[in-house]
């Protein structure tokens, strides 16, 4: 009997030791596969974004209804050109103190806006001082006047597409008192 019982143990440890090996090649595959889909994904994920960029002025280029001839969106970094505080009376009587910062195409054209800042500011005031508390209360009357603001600098340089001059203002603060 013990010789027959000690084959069985005999016959057990192999089947241990292919357990355990399968064991152990099923955790180096699964690590392996998780560890290459990270990093695919790690890896892709800028170019995703930058996809995601050029889809969206895209978007942009349509809805304004401009066409840039095919150009892709700049390399460089942004160039911003922030205005001096404007403090007006609007037509309806209250405040509007704002700082306007404005997005340009490139440092030609933001060397344009500082040789024509009395032509800038001028506009601008004209521009804010017609407006009324009602239409600036809500976000869209905001937005709404951002592009005004856009178009009267590019109107005052002389820029008829807004890919060549202002692509976008950004109010740093928005005060109606």
């Amino acid at each position: 009997m013990s010789k027959e019982a000690a084959p069985p143990a005999e016959g057990e440890a192999p089947k241990k030791k292919s357990k355990l090996l399968i064991i152990i090649i099923a955790v180096v595959a699964v690590v392996l596969i998780g560890g290459g889909a990270g990093a695919y994904l790690l890896l892709s994920k800028p170019a995703t974004e930058k996809h995601a960029k050029v889809d969206h002025g895209d978007e942009e280029v349509a809805a304004d209804g401009e066409e840039d001839g095919g150009e892709q969106e700049d390399e460089h970094p942004p160039v911003y050109e922030r205005l001096e505080q404007f403090t007006v009376n609007l037509a309806d009587a209250p405040i509007l103190q704002t700082d306007i910062q404005l997005l340009v195409a490139d440092t030609k054209v933001q060397d344009k806006i500082k040789a024509r800042m009395p032509e800038v500011r001028d506009a601008l005031i004209l521009l804010l001082s017609s407006k009324t508390a009602e239409e600036l209360a809500l976000p869209e009357g905001k937005a709404k006047l951002a592009q005004e603001v856009q178009k009267a600098v590019n109107d005052v340089l002389g820029v008829k597409k807004k890919s060549k001059g202002v692509k976008k203002v950004l109010f740093a603060h928005f005060i109606v008192q």
